[in-house]
């Protein structure tokens, strides 16, 4: 099972507020940039984040 994340309006887009424990795992820090696309499985739609390792 996953982790549940939190979703905010912010101008015209959304923040995904992750788990420090997921960003930990993931080497992320504030400012990181990832890369989000759609997908579905088994009929389930959902999103498939990667981080982005653009020299930051």
């Amino acid at each position: 099972m996953g982790e549940v994340v939190k979703l905010r309006k912010s101008g015209e887009g959304l923040v995904i507020t992750i788990p420090l424990e997921i960003c930990e795992k993931l080497n992320l820090k504030e400012g990181s940039l990832v890369e989000i696309e759609p997908f579905t499985c088994g009929g389930e739609n959902g999103a498939r984040i990667k981080p982005k390792n653009d020299g930051i």
